[in-house]
């Protein structure tokens, strides 16, 4: 399944969205987290601030389901981690392109999080 342009294009607009990753016991994750996101190729990324030490990053990959929250909209995800390289960079690239002036910028863009990346798809 992928996002269709409308869901795509709230996501390019919105700031940030909330991440609920499944614990083991498939109940959501108790510590729910807004971060933020971007479309690259018409697919959906993020990245934890810690990469893959980022306590949802690891439900997320572990679990690879969960929920998200975005403009007041809950789907139902899939989670998968990134470890393309040039992928990686290219979302890198759209970050900077996003957040441009925001605070957190330079370290979301970091080598840490950059490899702590992971596509977000619809269930």
């Amino acid at each position: 399944m992928q996002w269709n342009e409308d869901q795509l294009k709230m996501f390019e607009e919105s700031k940030t969205l909330t991440i609920k990753p499944f614990n083991p016991d498939l109940k959501i994750f108790e510590e729910v987290s807004p971060i933020w996101e971007v479309v690259v190729d018409g697919k959906v990324y993020s990245r934890g601030w810690n990469g893959q030490k980022t306590k949802w990053y690891h439900a997320a990959v572990t679990q690879q389901s969960g929920e998200i929250e975005i403009e007041s909209h809950d789907f139902d995800v899939e989670f998968k981690s990134v470890t393309d390289e040039t992928l990686i960079k290219k979302i890198t690239a759209a970050y900077k392109n996003k957040y441009t002036g925001e605070s957190s910028l330079e370290r979301m863009i970091s080598d840490e999080p950059a490899h702590g990346a992971i596509q977000v798809l619809p269930r």
